[in-house]
């Protein structure tokens, strides 16, 4: 009797997927939570960059300057390229930094207790930044025009008033504007994460 062969013919192995898995390109593109994050965001933030251009526009109309910014089409198409892809990677970084960012949030009792859902997660930082900067510019905007009346003997008050009719309508539509993203976005993704 010819001797048996005992071996074993080689099988191609499957190693399970890593946790590097996830940052595939192709894993991503396949992931429905990332690409409706990604698209939530370029969405809301295309909206948000092209809101802002206008009221730059507006803002800077005011001014009797002649070197104020007219009305651009440039400008608004350069908008909604920045505003897409830049909100874009805003999308993706979300994405992949909410959980630390959830978790180190409902670890710290301080934050934890200002921030309790996704919108305040957006909104509370920004109108604490915005509220700090505001009064910087206003103390600016107040400085400049004192030094330009005192200068000018009163005949640089118009050019005061559309700085300070600029600045208070500035960080009116900038609050509300931003206000109403938070409460979309965040609507939009409290359904993919939650809280």
């Amino acid at each position: 009797m010819p001797p048996q062969n005992n071996q074993v013919p080689p099988q191609a192995t499957h190693s399970a997927p890593g946790p590097d898995s996830r940052f595939s390109a192709d894993a991503l593109k396949k992931d429905p939570k990332f690409m409706k994050t990604v698209k939530i965001f370029a969405m809301y933030g295309t909206i948000l960059s092209v809101v802002n251009v206008l009221v730059s526009m507006i803002i800077s109309s005011l001014s009797w300057s002649r070197y104020y910014m007219p009305f651009s089409i440039s400008a608004l198409i350069v908008a909604v390229i920045v505003g897409a892809i830049g909100s874009a990677i805003a999308g993706i970084l979300f994405y992949f930094l909410y959980d630390p960012i959830h978790n180190w949030v409902k670890r710290t009792p301080f934050l934890a207790r200002y921030i309790h859902d996704i919108f305040t997660l957006f909104w509370k930082p920004f109108i604490v930044i915005t509220v700090i900067t505001s009064v910087l510019g206003l103390l600016a905007i107040l400085g400049l025009g004192a030094t330009l009346v005192a200068v000018t003997a009163g005949y640089g008050m118009p050019s005061f008033g559309t700085l300070f009719i600029g600045w208070i309508i500035g960080v009116a539509v900038n609050i509300g504007v931003y206000y109403w993203y938070s409460r979309e976005i965040s609507a939009k993704l409290t359904q993919l994460y939650s809280w």
